[in-house]
Formats: structure tokens, sequence, C-alpha cells
């Protein structure tokens, strides 16, 4: 083959990869999906369009409002892990933010939202907890800081159970000193919490006698 036919295999191949390439979407067209699909509820694909407009535009002005709303939308479709990772990184990426308590107290509530009652496994709620006592100390006296103040009081009612709950399997197979001494450190750590009240009440009736 000459150079002449190689050169315009060469052309003809680039000619058809180009024309098989779809158009990249203008920047507000993306966003402007992104934020219907988004209004709309469908949070999977309001992700994927703030995604695809921040691989497209990465300087784009809108891109501190997309990374937002990937995490927000992660959160509220119930992805709670992505949501934290993506709630992570605007942090990272974004750390002078006006919307930093808003990031801050949803991550919170993604760890929180993973915690069951009378769970085993106490990691999500302790996460939350710890999560929560930094945005009441940070924004203390703000909307966010009184809110993440209740959420702390939602998580020591959660661990004050999953303590209530330890007690009780501890009394039922017969291992009463270490049943009363999960009362006593449900007390101790809990004390303003529904648990602590029936807390006190095992302890009364151990020390009558009657349990």
């Amino acid at each position: 083959m000459g150079r002449r036919s190689t050169t315009l295999v060469f052309l003809f191949v680039a000619f058809a990869a180009a024309c098989s390439a779809p158009p990249v979407p203008p920047e507000g067209d993306l966003y402007g999906q992104a934020n219907g699909e988004f209004a709309n509820g469908d949070f999977v694909m309001a992700a994927q369009f703030y995604d695809k407009m921040l691989e497209q535009y990465p300087f784009s002005d809108f891109a501190e409002v997309a990374r937002l709303r990937i995490a927000h939308a992660y959160y509220l479709g119930k992805e709670y892990e992505k949501a934290i990772a993506a709630f992570n990184d605007f942090e990272r990426l974004h750390p002078t933010s006006p919307a930093l308590p808003f990031v801050e107290y949803s991550l919170g509530m993604a760890y929180l939202d993973q915690a069951r009652p009378l769970d085993r496994d106490k990691a999500a709620t302790e996460s939350a907890k710890l999560q929560f006592e930094r945005v009441s100390t940070r924004y203390e006296g703000s909307l966010y800081g009184r809110l993440a103040v209740y959420r702390i009081g939602q998580c020591d009612e959660l661990l004050a159970g999953h303590e209530l709950k330890v007690g009780e399997y501890y009394a039922t197979v017969g291992k009463h000193e270490a049943a009363l001494a999960r009362y006593r450190f449900l007390l101790e750590q809990y004390p303003q919490t529904d648990a602590a009240v029936e807390a006190q009440r095992r302890l009364d009736r151990a020390v009558d006698g009657k349990g």
C-alpha cells in the first residue's frame, strides 16, 4: 500500500471515529438535567448527571453545588456508604464552603440512619454520636448545632438500649452479676435515657431480692 493510500485510510478511520462519538452536552444542559432529576426524586439519575457534568467540566462554576448534590442524592437514596464518602470528599475539596455545617450534620445522619435499635453492632451509632458531638461543638448555637444536640440524645437512647439488652441476656443465662454491672454502666453513661429508668428498676429489684 502506498503512502497516499495509507494516509487516506488513516483519515477515513479518524473521520469515522469522530462521527461516531456523541457530542458533549453543554454544561448548562447537564446541570439542568441533574437538577430536574433531583427535584423529581430520581437520585440515582441525578448523581449520574452531576458526575457527568463534573467529568466534562471539572472547573465549572457549578462544581461545588454539584458535589454537594451528589452526596445529598446518595443520602436521600439511602446509599449511606456512598453518601459518607461523598460528604467527606466535599469537605476535603471545599474546606471553606458555607455549606459545611449542613455537610457535617448530614454526615452524622448518614451514620445514624444505619443504626438499628438493639443492634449488636454499635459502630454506626457510635460514629454518629462522635460526628454530632463535633457539629455541636463547632457550630454551637446554630441551627445545625442545636439539631446535633438532639441527635446526640437519640444516639444515647440507642446505646443505652443496647446495654439494657445485653444485661437482659446475661440475666437470662444466669450471669446475674454481669447483668447488674451492665445496668450500673448504663446508669453511669446514659442517666437521662428511658433505658436508665428500666435499669434502675432492675437494680432495685435485685437489692430487694426480687430479681
